[in-house]
C-alpha cells in the first residue's frame, strides 16, 4: 500500500506538466508576455488556474480507485494490519459465511454497497469539480 501511495504522484505530475506545456503556448499567455507581464504573474494568473483543475479532477477520481485497491489488498491479507477498520478486512472476516449467502447475505452486501457508494460519490465529486472549475466550460453556461 505504501508503494501505491509513493508512486501514484507521477501520473499527477505528468498531467500537470503536459497542461502547463500546452498552456504556455496559448495566445493569451503569449499576449501577456508581449505586453510585458512578469513571468510569475503569468504563471499564477493564467497558467496554474487552467492547469490545476484537470489534476484536481483526476485526484478526486483516483480516490475511488485507491479505495478499491486498498480494499482488495486488505481482503487478500496484504493490506492494512488486522484490527484496522477496512472494507477489505470486513469482507475477509466474512469468508466463512460466504458459502451461506442465502442466510447471511448482509455480511457481504453492506460492506460491498458502502464501498460502491463511496467510489461512486468520489467519481461524482470529480465530475462536479470538472463541470464547475474547468475554464473551458465557463463560456458554455
Amino acid at each position: 500500500m505504501i508503494a501505491l501511495i509513493v508512486f501514484s504522484w507521477m501520473g499527477f505530475a505528468r498531467l500537470l506538466r503536459s497542461d502547463i506545456l500546452s498552456l504556455r503556448e496559448r495566445e493569451y499567455v503569449l499576449a501577456a508576455r508581449v505586453v510585458g507581464v512578469r513571468d510569475s504573474r503569468i504563471l499564477f494568473r493564467h497558467i496554474l488556474p487552467n492547469a490545476i483543475f484537470p489534476t484536481l479532477v483526476l485526484a478526486s477520481m483516483r480516490i475511488g480507485s485507491y479505495a478499491i485497491t486498498f480494499a482488495g489488498l486488505s481482503f487478500l491479507g496484504i493490506g492494512a494490519e488486522v484490527g484496522f477498520a477496512d472494507w477489505g478486512q470486513l469482507l475477509s472476516f466474512a469468508r466463512d459465511w460466504m458459502t451461506q449467502l442465502a442466510e447471511y447475505w448482509y455480511i457481504i452486501v453492506f460492506p460491498g454497497v458502502t464501498l460502491v457508494l463511496f467510489v461512486l460519490s468520489w467519481n461524482l465529486v470529480g465530475d462536479a469539480l470538472r463541470d464547475v472549475l474547468d475554464p473551458r466550460l465557463q463560456g458554455s453556461r
